[in-house]
């Protein structure tokens, strides 16, 4: 009887084995849930100028700030200073505008 009864165990325990990897799964997903909020409800677009010189530093904020997905749908322009058009929250609008910036133009 003890053969039987392992055989059964062990056919039992095969065929808990999916729902218990898809519960395991659903809860990893669920704690692990520490992506930040989203921002796509609070996006306004805007026209950022950059600044005269080189490397610009509103370029490179704006870079690094698009690959941590934070502003979005982001088109530079061919002109000098560069010209940047952007989706991104208020804030960061605004911590865009603030950056210091070289004015171009003929002397």
């Amino acid at each position: 009887m003890g053969a039987i009864e392992s055989l059964s165990l062990s056919s039992r325990a095969k065929k808990m084995r999916a729902p218990v990897i898809l519960l395991l799964s659903c809860i990893i997903i669920a704690c692990d849930n520490t992506q930040k909020p989203s921002l796509s409800q609070n996006l306004q677009e805007t026209l950022i100028i950059g600044s005269a010189e080189s490397p610009d530093p509103v370029l490179l904020k704006v870079e690094e700030l698009e690959k941590s997905g934070i502003v979005k749908d982001v088109v530079i322009m061919e002109s000098f200073p560069v010209q940047i058009h952007l989706k991104a929250p208020k804030y960061i609008i605004d911590e865009l505008n603030e950056i210091p910036r070289v004015q171009g133009g003929l002397y």
